[in-house]
């Protein structure tokens, strides 16, 4: 495999800022490590070539040495290596590298933020055992339910995206029992560090007919949420005609299940379900905006980087 156009995305998109502020977060004990950059190139890369598992993401770079280069290690990292870089990243680290994205998106005029909508996905919890056992093994996952699934034990990931660049902009991940309503505050304050001004519309379903999220929302900006019937009646649709963009995150979340893993849990726990979630996304990011850099028509396109 050449990595011809995965070459040419991290090439054009400099992470040496991310390596600086990592730097100044991590008290310098022991033998000088990899860069964290090329942790996340290698996390990134796993996502779009759609590797199942950080195992066989180890193993990949011990085995191929472009991929090896692509990455930008000088040797490959054990499998016990990637584990503890995670630990040292924390949500400090992984909030830093997706916010970084998102200003670089809206730096090169990729993400605007005129329209945003939000919307959550749900994802399965990583459970072994026996099936009496099996659903207890991940003791921070909850039960929830999901409109296609049904019941589904795990965790949901509540995002907002830009609706005409079809990007995310912020995301908070949750257990599976935590309704939309609820989960919609922890993931707007996130939103609002990097879009204020800039938003014209926020777009939603039923499920963020809520009198608090209309509150809030009034103070910035102006709300595109669907009436919910609460069970007596269906729910309306809003009449405003940006309303229809609201299929914009549900492409991201077909392309984060389908194409990036999301659906496809290795790790236990909140901690390790947000690093999977944000990881997912920021792929997706790392992807448009390294292609739209690199000059690729098809920016949006995961499937062309396996070329």
């Amino acid at each position: 495999m050449g990595y011809t156009k995965l070459k040419k995305v991290a090439d054009a998109l400099n992470l040496s800022e991310v390596d600086r502020f990592y730097r100044g977060m991590r008290k310098r004990v022991g033998r000088k490590g990899h860069e964290i950059s090329s942790y996340l190139k290698a996390w990134m890369f796993k996502h779009i070539l759609g590797m199942p598992s950080e195992a066989q993401l180890a193993t990949k770079v011990q085995n191929d040495k472009k991929l090896l280069k692509l990455c930008g290690f000088r040797k490959a990292p054990c499998k016990s290596a990637y584990c503890k870089a995670r630990k040292r990243l924390a949500n400090v680290g992984l909030g830093f590298f997706f916010t970084f994205l998102v200003k670089k998106a809206k730096e090169i005029g990729l993400s605007k933020g005129r329209l945003v909508a939000v919307d959550s996905t749900d994802f399965k919890a990583f459970c072994k055992g026996n099936k009496k056992m099996r659903f207890r093994s991940d003791k921070c996952a909850r039960w929830g339910h999901s409109t296609l699934k049904g019941r589904v034990f795990g965790y949901k990931a509540h995002f907002f995206c830009d609706a005409e660049s079809e990007l995310p902009l912020a995301v908070a991940v949750l257990p599976a029992n935590v309704h939309d309503a609820e989960g919609f505050f922890s993931v707007y304050g996130k939103l609002l560090q990097n879009y204020t001004h800039e938003i014209e519309k926020m777009i939603a379903d039923c499920g963020y007919d809520s009198t608090d999220i209309y509150q809030a929302l009034l103070m910035d900006m102006k709300p595109v949420i669907a009436k919910n019937g609460r069970g007596h009646y269906p729910s309306e649709t809003p009449k405003d005609n940006d309303y229809r963009k609201r299929t914009a995150i549900e492409r991201i979340n077909s392309r984060g299940k389908e194409g990036l893993g999301l659906d496809n849990l290795k790790m236990k726990g909140l901690w390790a379900a947000t690093f999977h979630a944000t990881t997912v996304l920021c792929s997706m990011l790392y992807a448009a905006i390294g292609s739209f850099l690199a000059g690729f028509q098809d920016w949006r396109s995961i499937v062309n980087l396996r070329e």
